[in-house]
């Protein structure tokens, strides 16, 4: 009887070993939707859509040089083959339900190619600006926050990706939960007198996300959303002394994220940013391009050009400029950031929009082509 227990255990062990060599970490992908997918039936089109795609952009970044040594870890790292979409469409759906009662009312005093026209245009951006504000989007990049989170916890790294209004989330999610800021070299740049720096001068702070220092009261904003600390001494000691415990449970881990796609992108329309010669960069987004190069991280809009609902930036830059621009002395380590939207969709610009699901084998080689172009460019004079 010991003798089978015995072998019984070392049977168990060889199981064990055995799946450990096979087992490998991927890359997961998670999938956003976008505006005007409310109804039972746009889900289930969102769902159908997001799988199709993943498969063409498996085997497309399957297959590439540069991606396979620069984020699949030479080849070490698989993609994972299910899509994890995230669908976030039924959180708006009281406000949709409002807007439908609405648009009945309507119909009895207004014609009907003006209501028709009418729900069309608001349908399309209600979400979009219902998402942009804030106290809308927290709640859904924690629920996204949440699903990063499973994936790391399995050893994964994760792939971002967002369609339309969902570029929003995805952008986002970067300011939010990344942690880009540096908190020992932000305070020691402020206008903080010199016993707070004095303070934190010979204490190590693990690099912060947004949610943490907003969560623990460090930090606020002013108008020019820089950062604003708390000017009190004793309570600034309180709270900068817990902020690696906020960090902890707020931030996503510094490797989980590797890369971000924006696609039918209108996030230039909604938001300012670097590209923009008249906007001043916030420390924030300072960081986050900081975070981004120097974590190997590739963050790309590839919009189909006959798309009316994808808006471009003006023009892509390189590390020079960023470095220029943020005004940080940042280390160069593969990351980037780049814009493609000089593909055609090959239909109508009246479908364009609709169909990057539909055209996924040219989408997804485009997609490789941007991340080469990209990576090319941004290093185009290191």
């Amino acid at each position: 009887m010991k003798k089978l227990f015995y072998i019984f255990i070392i049977f168990i062990f060889f199981i064990l070993q055995q799946n450990q060599a096979y087992a490998q970490n991927q890359v997961s992908f998670i999938y956003l939707n976008g505006s005007n997918t409310n109804s039972k039936e746009s889900k289930e089109e969102f769902l159908k859509g997001v799988n199709y795609l993943h498969k063409e952009i498996i085997y497309q970044f399957s297959n590439d040089e540069l991606i396979k040594t620069k984020w699949l870890d030479n080849s070490n790292l698989t993609i994972n083959k299910n899509a994890i979409p995230f669908y976030w469409g039924d959180f708006s759906k009281n406000e949709i339900e409002v807007m439908n009662e609405e648009f009945d009312f309507l119909k009895a005093i207004s014609p009907k190619p003006a209501n028709y026209v009418r729900k069309f245009i608001a349908m399309c951006l209600h979400d979009a600006i219902w998402v942009s504000k804030t106290e809308n989007m927290h709640p859904i990049i924690q629920k996204l926050h949440n699903i990063v989170i499973d994936e790391y916890s399995k050893g994964n790294k994760i792939v971002l990706s967002g369609y339309s209004a969902g570029t929003f989330i995805v952008q986002q999610y970067l300011a939010f939960k990344a942690p880009v800021i540096n908190l020992k070299e932000a305070i020691l740049k402020s206008n903080l007198p010199d016993e707070f720096k004095t303070y934190i001068s010979y204490r190590n702070y693990e690099n912060s996300c947004t949610d943490a220092i907003f969560k623990s009261k460090l930090v606020t904003y002013d108008v020019e959303n820089d950062f604003v600390f708390e000017s009190d001494l004793e309570s600034f000691r309180e709270k900068i002394d817990s902020i690696n415990n906020y960090t902890k449970t707020s931030c996503a881990p510094k490797d989980a994220i590797i890369g971000g796609i924006n696609y039918a992108s209108p996030y230039a329309l909604f938001y300012s940013d670097m590209y923009d010669k008249s906007y001043k960069l916030s420390e924030l987004m300072a960081y986050t391009y900081k975070f981004i190069v120097e974590n190997n991280i590739f963050w790309i809009t590839v919009n189909y050009s006959d798309d009316p609902l994808g808006f471009p930036v003006s023009k892509n830059i390189t590390f020079d400029e960023v470095e220029k621009k943020t005004n940080l002395e940042i280390q160069p380590n593969g990351g980037f950031i780049f814009d493609k939207s000089n593909k055609s969709s090959r239909r109508t610009f009246l479908l364009a929009h609709l169909s990057y699901y539909k055209t996924a084998k040219r989408y997804a080689k485009i997609l490789v082509e941007a991340i080469n172009e990209g990576y090319d460019y941004f290093y185009s004079n290191n």
